[in-house]
């Protein structure tokens, strides 16, 4: 049974609280931990983490048995599309082809995007899948990654794929989707009938991880809590600290 809980997704130390569509920021406390950057390595850690647990509400939680994955180049990205895709694999390792079999599709696909990259072409093999998941974020800035989003969107909205959607993070909080419905009135149309849009969030204060199932009304997205799970500390400690500047 899922269980419903408000969101609270914290993006840095000053948490940044997110209620069907409003954004609300507090200061640090003042025994925040140290304010220290990640090194690359552990930025890496944090992506592990939460690709592990991406994977497992895909495959657990919202059963997908297919999976099309799409990520830019960054590396800290790339390192969550493994740590995803890994979660994956090992949930559906029970479940793979027999010695002769041979696989219409693969259950498992991965769109990496360059700045070459045709995305209509690179993405037509997503549309088979149960779930596709947006990936961006990382050292790829915020314009670029946006219209990545909706550049994925524009393909999945123009053949009415019927899949599930899961959004990163990342995604969820930029409002890439949402950006892309307002300047795409397709794309605003096909979310506005999707129920099946999903996002993974932290409540860093309560140490919970979420993943929200968002609705749409005109491109505008609301969102309610389908399920949570406990966060280990040592991934808090570094996720709390992963927005702050290197100096």
């Amino acid at each position: 049974m899922f269980k419903k809980t408000a969101l609270v997704l914290s993006l840095s130390l000053a948490s940044l609280a997110l209620t069907q569509g409003t954004a609300l920021a507090q200061p640090a406390p003042a025994d925040a931990p140290e304010a220290k950057p990640l090194t690359l390595g552990q930025q890496f850690i944090v992506r592990a983490y939460a690709g592990q647990l991406e994977g497992h509400v895909l495959t657990q939680v919202l059963k997908a048995k297919t999976l099309g994955v799409v990520v830019n180049n960054s590396t800290i990205c790339v390192s969550l599309a493994g740590a995803l895709a890994g979660e994956f694999v090992g949930h559906n390792k029970p479940e793979g082809l027999k010695h002769g079999e041979k696989s219409a599709a693969p259950r498992l696909d991965v769109v990496a995007y360059t700045p070459t990259t045709d995305i209509s072409k690179a993405s037509a093999g997503l549309l088979d899948k149960d779930a596709v998941a947006l990936l961006f974020g990382g050292q790829i800035s915020d314009a670029d990654n946006a219209e990545a989003v909706k550049a994925t969107l524009e393909v999945l909205a123009e053949a009415n794929y019927p899949g599930i959607i899961f959004l990163h993070l990342t995604v969820a909080a930029k409002k890439w989707v949402e950006q892309a419905a307002s300047e795409d009135e397709s794309i605003r149309q096909y979310l506005d009938k999707k129920h099946n849009v999903y996002a993974l969030a932290v409540d860093a204060k309560n140490h919970r991880g979420h993943v929200n199932q968002l609705t749409f009304t005109a491109g505008k997205a609301e969102s309610k809590s389908v399920f949570e799970t406990p966060l280990n500390e040592g991934f808090m400690g570094l996720f709390k600290r992963r927005l702050i500047p290197a100096q």
